[in-house]
């Protein structure tokens, strides 16, 4: 570590807001994929854009790597410092700045998390007497923990992106410190920005072009009423079957969302045990929304869709109560791998809809292929496959064979017509399999956009491009 940058650091957001101590920088070398580890040199903690746009001249001018972390939260290695350097992590600057529902958007700063967003904005709307009121949509299962800046980065999706679409549909403005450390402004409160997108450029580019120092975000109305089913099946494959007719028949579900008898089982062993049945080979969980009458309508049509592909029994949930059991057991299934396996590596690739059963086949035989275990928790609706590999990583071989089993269910999803991830990004652990979709030419494109903005490769390095 250069002490001089570290004084310089220092100068910039204070002696108390850096961390050079080992025992201190072992929290920081790893994200939520926790897979490999790399230590960085130093951690900032800037409070301000303007402190952001210090640390960021520093880095280049020291020649040396940045990457910016929100909750560390990232299951590709987005947040991981793999070339140490400086991590930048921008904690303190969890702010929300507006809400203003006269334009159905909010301001907030990126350490924000997903969930106080809805909070913030029910608060509102109670104040001014909104009924039912407005809702943040992308919601990813990490909600609760996972920064809005993370969001952005990786252009997360979520139980509700079936309906409501991903981060980049939600975010109509950015202020970004470029790698040179200018501040700039992208997009604002309007619908539209004339000239390119370049606020769609950055949704989703892993903090690779510069770091989101404030994101202004669309809320959307609440409706009337959500139902809630739960339907079970034989198998994976039958239920993947059954959502494709559902979205055949024209219904617009809220969210689709699949659990396998292994993920059952393991949400079932703990603390969020919600009454999901565990003799399912597996399930789904679908809410429609509306006015009354008209989500009781859709729920009705869509439990005779499921009866009639193979659901063995369809129940409505009985009161919103029962209905945030189930979703809150859903969203506690990564954490609640625990029950079923002491490690498991996640991937995110997506497959059209109609191979939905297909795929699921594939996913068990490469799986058991290397002798190991899978559940299966993911969107259904979207084609957004969540397998956990389960492995013992006291046993390298294991490890080792849970990273090759995941590749090759990458490299199935793209041969089927999908992609390799959906929401996760590319970050480390993914970037030499981008070439499984792009051609060089195309992936020369990328490198050259990336050049515009950060010419010296500073911020995150080593991600995204092969």
């Amino acid at each position: 570590m250069d002490r001089r940058l570290a004084r310089a650091l220092a100068s910039i957001v204070g002696e108390e807001n850096v961390l050079v101590d080992p025992a201190e920088l072992l929290v920081y070398e790893a994200d939520g994929s926790l897979v490999t580890a790399t230590r960085p040199d130093v951690v900032v903690f800037p409070g301000t854009a303007e402190e952001v746009a210090g640390v960021m001249r520093l880095a280049r001018e020291f020649g040396v790597p940045i990457v910016p972390r929100g909750s560390g939260t990232s299951l590709s290695g987005g947040a991981q410092p793999v070339r140490g350097g400086i991590v930048l992590s921008l904690a303190r600057m969890n702010r929300i700045l507006e809400v203003d529902l006269d334009n159905e958007v909010v301001v907030v700063e990126p350490a924000v998390i997903n969930a106080w967003v809805n909070e913030a904005v029910q608060r509102a709307g109670y104040a001014i007497a909104i009924d039912p009121g407005y809702q943040y949509a992308p919601d990813p299962g990490s909600q609760r923990v996972s920064t809005v800046g993370g969001n952005v980065g990786h252009n997360s999706g979520g139980i509700k992106c079936f309906k409501y679409g991903v981060t980049v549909n939600h975010v109509r403005g950015l202020e970004v410190v470029l790698p040179n450390g200018e501040v700039r402004r992208l997009g604002g409160k309007a619908f539209e920005a004339p000239g390119l997108d370049l606020t769609g450029l950055f949704v989703g580019s892993e903090g690779t072009l510069g770091v989101v120092t404030k994101v202004t975000i669309r809320v959307v109305p609440l409706f009337e009423a959500v139902k809630t089913i739960l339907a079970t099946f034989d198998s994976a494959d039958a239920a993947g079957s059954a959502v494709s007719a559902l979205v055949r028949s024209g219904v617009r579900p809220l969210a689709v969302e699949l659990m396998d008898k292994e993920a059952v089982e393991a949400v079932e062993s703990g603390p969020y045990a919600a009454g999901l049945p565990r003799d399912a080979e597996a399930l789904l969980l679908i809410d429609v929304e509306g006015s009354e009458p008209g989500a009781s309508q859709d729920a009705e049509k869509v439990a005779s869709i499921l009866r009639a592909h193979g659901a063995n029994m369809v129940r409505l949930a009985s009161d919103g109560d029962e209905a945030q059991k189930w979703w809150a057991a859903r969203k506690q299934a990564f954490g609640a791998m625990g029950f079923v396996g002491p490690n498991y590596v996640v991937e995110d690739g997506t497959v059209p809809r109609k191979a939905l059963p297909l795929a699921l086949n594939r996913i068990r035989e490469i799986v058991a292929a290397h002798g190991l275990r899978v559940a299966n928790v993911f969107h259904a609706g979207d084609g957004n496959l969540h397998p956990l590999i389960l492995y013992d990583e006291r046993d390298p071989a294991q490890r080792d064979a849970a990273l090759r089993a995941g590749e090759e269910v990458l490299r199935m999803c793209v041969e089927l017509g999908g992609t390799i991830t959906g929401e996760h990004g590319v970050g480390w652990h993914k970037r030499r399999l981008l070439p499984l979709m792009y051609s060089e030419v195309e992936l020369d494109l990328m490198r050259r956009i990336k050049a515009v903005f950060d010419p010296d490769n500073v911020v995150n390095p080593g991600k995204v491009l092969p």
